[in-house]
């Protein structure tokens, strides 16, 4: 499910302030000043200003849909190292190498993966909206979180998404390279959203998972041209249009009668498809605030006086 897009606020300095962290384990944070905070993170490391913001969504939507070690967790172990090591261009503007109508091939040079890879599923959700399918096949990109939040911007088009990526191999705890993301309106109910972790795809544990792990080399790395995968990544996003090819009641009630099919129980146990536990996790963030761990927003609070930013006060 993605982030609702907001408008951007002014980047705001201030002088650096003497946060005071709560004593509880865990305290909440309001979802939207957690993503200004984020965003002016990026805007302080010369990222423009749309593209902060993008990325800011990208980055929190782990801590949004309940997976913390894949958001703001990772901005001073991941991303803020990008920009201090100049692996990372702020300002670059993806090549166009090739377009043919329906599917085109850019090289990123560079780009913040968090801002890249929702730009290539806007780019495709274009193109699927003419074409019915739309295809960018993209290369020298950073990390960009998890795949599915990027895949998530086809759903508020009424359209299926979908990313796969490789290479990035010189990180080591590969954060950032989330190799598969998927998400499908689901009818009348949330909207089905899957990630695959690179863990997931390692040879050594069942024989289909070579398979997958070529199907996505052959879609992100061959079709990308990318050449060098401890330095790069390559990353296929994919955009479908349900609505060329059937109406949209009848792909609403299809999607409705499948995935309401999924739910049950199972031994007093609730059964439910990937994408509903996170909707609920992110209704109950933007009600209350998105939990942190005292550890984390002190680190965060660090940074925010670094830069002279304002850190987000905890809700009471």
């Amino acid at each position: 499910m993605p982030l609702r897009p907001r408008s951007l606020r002014p980047f705001r300095q201030a002088p650096p302030q003497k946060v005071e962290i709560p004593e509880q384990a865990r305290l909440r944070v309001p979802v939207d000043e957690l993503i200004d905070f984020a965003t002016n993170v990026f805007l302080a490391h010369d990222v423009p200003e749309s593209r902060a913001r993008l990325s800011a969504e990208a980055l929190c939507y782990g801590d949004l849909t309940g997976r913390p070690n894949a958001g703001l967790a990772t901005l001073a172990r991941t991303y803020l190292p990008l920009f201090e090591g100049g692996q990372v261009r702020p300002r670059a503007e993806p090549l166009v190498i090739a377009d043919r109508g329906a599917a085109a091939l850019l090289d990123g040079r560079r780009a913040l993966g968090l801002w890249a890879v929702s730009d290539a599923m806007d780019r495709a959700v274009a193109r699927a909206g003419r074409h019915g399918v739309g295809l960018v096949s993209m290369r020298g990109v950073s990390a960009f979180g998890l795949a599915s939040h990027h895949a998530g911007r086809a759903l508020q088009h009424g359209m299926i998404g979908l990313v796969l990526a490789t290479g990035g191999e010189e990180n080591p705890s590969r954060e950032g390279v989330n190799p598969l993301g998927m998400a499908a309106p689901a009818g009348a109910y949330p909207a089905f959203v899957f990630d695959m972790d690179a863990e997931d795809l390692s040879v050594d544990t069942v024989p289909a998972a070579a398979g997958l792990m070529l199907l996505v080399e052959v879609f992100a790395g061959l079709l990308s041209g990318v050449a060098d995968h401890d330095h790069d990544t390559g990353v296929l996003v994919l955009a479908i249009a349900p609505t060329t090819l059937r109406s949209a009641d009848g792909f609403y009630r299809a999607a409705s009668a499948l995935f309401g099919s999924v739910l049950g129980w199972d031994a007093g146990t609730p059964v439910r498809y990937p994408g509903w536990k996170e909707a609920e996790h992110a209704e109950q963030c933007r009600a209350l605030g998105v939990p942190l761990d005292a550890y984390l927003y002190r680190q965060l609070a660090g940074l925010a006086g670094r830069l002279g930013l304002l850190m987000p006060n905890p809700t009471d």
